[in-house]
């Protein structure tokens, strides 16, 4: 046994004397890789430095660095590395990143469609700090090098290398992508193992090509299946996978370089999943987890994944591996978060609020600390309904974190809740203004103040602090969000100086928060100054560039370009797309976007630009959902929409389960939408019961009683409706649209003097919405008050000078006067501001009529036609002027085109029907029953004994239309207190001098020559 030994040893011996001589003999006569020679010795010190320690294989490794790049020299440094791996007894400083590269590298590395190109650095990878090494540039002092490498690696270098990628993160910073990819390439060029730069060179690589998504509709035809199982997948099916991506090569080369970085892995993972490649994202997250199981950043990005796909127990089983290993640091806050929000989604209330508690205390920062202080916070409020306990945990979370800006706004948000807690329970079952407790102002106005009492005391702290120099003790959670939420409250209520004081302070304590100048740029586009909006918007991207400013930016571009009546779609399309380089997970954005493409007619690419905002995660994804939903209703696609706007409210539902938000109030938008959709589509009890989700969810949301109302006003329950009008007034009282419909109901009852005093309540309220004016002077003249009427029409049309449907109103009852000439000024004037609306062409078609013209009204409802295609209403009506011509088979197609436009426009049955009788078409009148009952109720005719009570109901409350004023509805008259006296301004109107007036001001577009 000892002579085996020593024949064994003298044998390692003799390869290691073979090995250095021919490295050596090849680097001192600086023999070309091409030499036949070079060739031979190499191969020869390879064969024998299978027996050597890592360190020869090292020297031949750097040896074989690429300075001529082919198939030969690959070949070489590929199978030295994986010599190098299965070298036993070895160094594991020089084996450790070689056993990686055995499971990464095999031997037919060469065919791989990256080399092939020379599009990957050749480099090997190299001994790399420990992963747990402090996250600084610093770690060069700590990174493991071989003796050739250290010797060859100045100190000089490292500080170089450091400056030099300072420059480039802050180049990056600024918006300088290419820039900022040259100079970290710069880096690798001098360090091929830094895996600071390679991270950052990747990551940059993967926002450019996640931004590049929205620019075409078939980049995710290559996505692998969700579904597909993770061992299917194979490293060298991620490396050849097509088209080229630069952020994939970027990736590997990190990989092959700095293979025990796990960050790399993490962050290549996230990427992949983020351009939809699931499988792919499963292996790299993975391959990450080989290095360190428990690590938390790597564990909550895959639980994240597979939560999305639907893998509740494999997200749970992720989450909890690093909670129960023990390990220090291995608890975050976003792990607990996590496990928390499951945990409520699954209905474990109250074991989420124990393991809340029992994981706060082993938090590592104050600031992860006062996230999960917030997260329990919201649990006790919004499913154990106790404020109290609430302000106690978010006081624990400012204890732990003083002067938390995050916990300071979420205790003023309570503030305002608690103000809508107290008055939701008095108004579910009885009339809300029968109520003691009645409050002058609107709970919208009280929230509003309970809010601002708590920013203002907050934002006041912060600005004492800052005087006495005392910030050291300040959180790590300190920004100007408190002077920002203070200063929206004051835009709402119209206090623009406030605002602006307000941001100037927060400017003063936080000069490098960019937001305060973004909000100072809103400030002035709220009140008309647009060049002072650009100067904050660009001192703020100067600050530091940011989505939500480009988009603020971007949007004033496009309402208010700087020349012409256009904007630079060129520019607008880029600076969105560097928006979405700053941030790809802001929602507005691509709601915005999208919205941009969609009234440019690139339906397609709008429709993709919103897929892409979903396949984000948006941190607010409730925009990007009805942004979505919006464009396929707009398209017709109304089950579409349906199942968007669901899916939507699920999602949002799930991100709100687990913290407070200030969007949570988009979410309203996406029930709202949902609800109307209902509503229009006849399907009110559904639409209702969403309406009381919503409100179980949010509150006293106006818009949601509203939607609430109108649903219970179809299904026939006016009571009901009457109790969920006034709660929506008294949440907002400047909600128009509330006043308006309550109003129109009580008319449509014959409650016409309850219908007088909503109107005028709400015309108090908000003077600039024309359908209350409308709808009031509709009332006036249907009760034969002519005159009141007309100022009434004049009065809105003074305040509302845009809303054409007054206009329209008026001619109509001016038409019905006889007083043609004034019918045919106000309906000029309509058409003048807005031809696309097909009632006003049909207005003027009827005033031609009368007046005898009646050439002129084939020719006016032909013009409407072509300003307003989907008229089904125009189509009707001239058919109708062709079928009294005897022009049957133009009548038919006229018809069926406005059928197809509307195929819920019943009078266009009804006249085609009349056709088809009138020609005694019996096979065209069963197929037009036919085709009628598929979109009617076939049975409407024949009313269930519920419609009958209802209906009976309604009749006897109409014999009372002439009684008292309800109290609640007088109380509320008395309770409003505004400027407009509307007697006064319509006793002082002259409407025969308006329509004068519009008369010399008109062009005249029903001028026959004009048309």
């Amino acid at each position: 046994m000892q002579a085996e030994g020593g024949t064994l040893a003298l044998l390692k011996s003799a390869s290691l004397v073979v090995c250095l001589f021919c490295i050596s003999f090849v680097s001192k006569r600086h023999i070309s890789a091409q030499d036949p020679h070079k060739k031979a010795i190499a191969m020869i010190a390879l064969i024998y430095g299978t027996s050597c320690s890592g360190f020869m294989l090292n020297s031949l490794i750097t040896f074989c660095q690429p300075r001529e790049t082919n198939a030969f020299t690959i070949q070489i440094r590929t199978l030295a590395i994986y010599n190098r791996s299965n070298i036993k007894g070895s160094n594991s400083n020089d084996i450790r990143r070689g056993s990686c590269c055995q499971n990464m590298v095999p031997k037919d590395i060469r065919e791989r469609s990256f080399i092939e190109k020379g599009q990957i650095d050749n480099n090997v990878p190299k001994k790399q700090k420990s992963i747990n090494t402090k996250k600084s540039h610093d770690g060069h002092k700590q990174r493991v090098r071989s003796n050739k490498h250290n010797q060859n690696y100045h100190i000089s270098d490292k500080y170089k290398i450091k400056s030099m990628f300072h420059q480039a993160k802050e180049m990056e910073r600024t918006g300088q992508w290419c820039k900022a990819c040259e100079q970290l390439e710069s880096i690798l060029k001098i360090d091929p193992f830094d895996s600071y730069s390679h991270l950052a060179l990747a990551r940059l690589q993967s926002r450019r090509e996640r931004c590049a998504l929205s620019e075409t509709s078939s980049t995710h035809s290559n996505h692998l299946d969700a579904g597909k199982v993770m061992t299917d997948v194979t490293f060298m099916d991620i490396v050849q996978s097509t088209p080229f991506s630069k952020a994939r090569e970027a990736f590997y080369n990190g990989t092959q370089n700095c293979a025990d970085s796990i960050h790399i892995w993490q962050a290549w993972a996230l990427h992949e999943e983020s351009v939809g490649n699931t499988s792919y994202a499963r292996y790299l997250f993975q391959k990450a987890l080989d290095i360190d199981g428990t690590n938390p950043y790597v564990c909550h990005g895959y639980g994240l994944l597979e939560h999305r796909l639907g893998n509740f127990d494999a997200a749970m089983n992720l989450w909890e591996r690093p909670l129960k290993s023990g390990e220090k640091g291995k608890i975050t806050a976003a792990l607990v978060c996590s496990v928390g929000k499951q945990m409520i989604a699954q209905g474990r209330f109250v074991e989420a609020r124990s393991f809340y508690m029992d994981h706060v205390v082993q938090m590592n920062t104050q600031r992860e600390a006062a996230e999960v202080y917030l997260a329990v916070a919201w649990l006790e409020e919004k499913h154990f309904h106790n404020f109290s306990r609430a302000e106690e945990l978010l006081n624990s979370a400012l204890q732990v974190s003083p002067e938390n800006s995050r916990a300071l706004a979420a205790l003023a948000r309570l503030a305002g809740r608690k103000v809508d807690s107290e008055n939701l329970s008095l108004n579910r079952d009885s009339s809300y203004l029968s109520s003691e407790s009645f409050h002058i102002s609107d709970i919208e106005r009280r929230r509003n103040d309970a809010v601002k009492r708590r920013l203002k005391v907050a934002c006041n702290n912060v600005v004492r602090k800052y005087d006495k120099e005392t910030r050291r003790e300040w959180s790590e959670v300190t920004d100007g969000r408190l002077f920002n939420a203070w200063a929206k409250l004051e835009v709402e209520d119209m206090n623009f100086d406030a605002a602006r004081k307000i941001l100037s302070q927060g400017m003063k304590v936080f000069p490098h928060d960019y937001s305060l100048r973004q909000a100072a740029g809103k400030v002035e586009e709220h009140v008309g100054n647009y060049t002072g909006a650009r100067h904050w918007y660009t001192e703020s991207l100067l600050v530091a560039p940011s989505a939500p400013t480009l988009v603020a930016y971007v949007l004033l571009e496009i309402n208010h370009p700087i020349a012409g009546n256009e904007f630079n779609y060129t520019k607008v399309c880029r600076l969105f797309d560097e928006a979405l380089l700053l941030d790809p997970r802001h929602g507005p954005l691509y709601n915005a976007y999208g919205n941009m493409e969609l009234k440019m007619g690139n339906i397609e690419k709008a429709r993709q630009i919103y897929q892409n905002g979903i396949l984000a995660n948006c941190r607010d994804v409730a925009s990007v959902f009805h942004g979505l939903a919006m464009l396929e209703l707009s398209l017709g696609n109304v089950e579409t929409a349906r199942r968007i706007l669901i899916d939507g409210l699920e999602q949002v539902q799930i991100q709100d389960s687990g913290m407070d938000s200030n969007r949570r109030k988009r979410a309203i938008f996406l029930a709202q939408s949902l609800g109307m959709l209902e509503l229009n589509c006849n399907r009110a009890a559904e639409a209702k019961a969403i309406f009381e989700r919503g409100i179980e969810q949010h509150g006293n949301s106006t818009q949601l009683l509203l939607g609430a109302a109108l649903s219970e006003v179809k299904l026939g329950n006016e009571d009901l409706a009457r109790i969920l009008f006034e709660r929506s007034v008294n949440v907002d009282r400047k909600h128009a649209q509330a006043w308006q419909s309550w109003g129109v109901m009580e008319m449509r009852s014959g409650h016409y003097n309850v219908a007088k005093i909503l109107f005028e309540c709400g015309i108090k309220n908000d003077h600039t919405h024309g359908a209350l004016w409308q709808a009031y002077a509709t009332m006036e003249s249907r009760r034969g008050n002519i005159e009141i009427a007309r100022a009434l029409f004049a009065a809105g049309v003074l305040k509302c000078p845009e809303h054409v449907p007054l206009y329209q109103a008026w001619a109509c009852l001016e038409l019905r006067s006889g007083s043609f000439n004034q019918a045919r000024t106000l309906i000029g004037e309509a058409l003048t501001r807005k031809k696309s609306q097909g009632s006003s062409w049909l207005v003027a078609a009827k005033i031609e009529e009368r007046l005898g013209n009646k050439g002129l009204v084939s020719l006016i409802l032909q013009r409407g036609l072509e300003h307003a295609p989907h008229s089904a209403e125009l189509h009707r009506a001239l058919a109708e002027y062709e079928m009294n011509r005897g022009k049957i088979d133009i009548a038919r197609k006229l018809l069926e085109k406005g059928l197809e436009v509307d195929p819920m426009h019943a009078p266009s049955y009804h006249s085609l029907a009349e056709l088809e009788a009138r020609v005694f078409n019996i096979e065209g009148l069963s197929k037009l029953n036919k085709r009628a009952a598929e979109v009617f109720n076939t049975n409407a005719l024949e009313p269930t004994s519920v419609s009958m009570a209802i209906l009976g109901n309604k009749l006897r409350k109409n014999s009372l239309s002439h009684g008292k004023i309800p109290t609640s509805v007088s109380t509320l008259a008395n309770m409003i207190v505004a400027d407009l006296d509307i007697e006064e301004e319509i006793s002082d109107l002259d409407p025969d001098l308006l329509i004068e007036k519009l008369s010399q001001d008109e062009k005249d577009v029903l001028d026959p020559k004009k048309i």
